[in-house]
């Protein structure tokens, strides 16, 4: 006859052995249906995010360089400087007359009968600021008489005009590029000369003058290279 302890420790070592193969058949039970899952349903691709989905910073935009343009000279001046020729004397420095100034003194030459009257032009020292003009009516064939073998003479090519200007070659250097005008203001009217270049300050009379020698000097500067 098996003893009564004998009997309870088989007992409860049955149980134990019992629970034990219950747990195990539930943890494969459970194991095998992961496995079905994963063979029976398509396996789902990773996503992929497509780069229009991102907030790409862009590119920055190069600037549009503009074409500074030069100034353009209005058409008048380049009439102007074209229409004036040298009639006397050699130089490859220019100086233009204008419309008003070539009427004014073709119609002094016609008021006078003298088809020579001319304007002389000369630079001199002098004035509130270093220089300043000189600008007389005088006879082209006087002029001409004296023998200066530096005397230029500018004429007007234009129609009936006979608008002449009478200018030596150093007073030209300074003048050169620049333009005989005749204008009409309250203190009165007048011959003078504008648009000078090669001209820094001047006063408020506008027969003185300061010339810029450095900017005449890179002119002729470029002009050699």
């Amino acid at each position: 006859m098996i003893p009564r302890t004998c009997l309870k420790r088989y007992g409860v070592l049955r149980d134990s052995l019992l629970r034990m193969e219950a747990a195990y058949v539930t943890r494969r039970s459970f194991v095998s249906s992961l496995a079905f899952r994963n063979t029976s349903s398509p396996s789902q691709a990773p996503k992929v995010f497509q780069a229009a989905s991102f907030a790409q910073p862009k590119e920055p935009q190069a600037k549009e360089q503009k074409n500074v343009l030069a100034p353009e000279v209005p058409q008048e001046d380049i009439d102007d400087f074209n229409i004036t020729k040298l009639v006397h004397g050699k130089t490859d420095m220019k100086i233009a007359i204008t419309k008003r100034a070539s009427d004014k003194l073709t119609k002094i030459a016609k008021d006078d009968h003298n088809p020579d009257a001319a304007l002389r032009i000369s630079v001199e020292s002098g004035g509130c600021h270093g220089f300043q003009y000189n600008l007389s009516l005088t006879d082209l064939k006087k002029e001409l008489k004296e023998g200066e073998e530096d005397v230029l003479v500018f004429k007007r090519d234009e129609g009936d005009s006979i608008a002449q200007v009478v200018i030596n070659e150093s007073s030209l250097q300074i003048l050169q590029d620049s333009k005989i005008d005749f204008t009409k203001e309250l203190i009165g009217s007048s011959f003078k000369v504008v648009d000078s270049p090669y001209t820094s300050t001047a006063c408020g009379c506008g027969a003185s003058f300061d010339f810029d020698f450095e900017k005449l000097a890179q002119k002729k500067s470029h002009g050699e290279s």
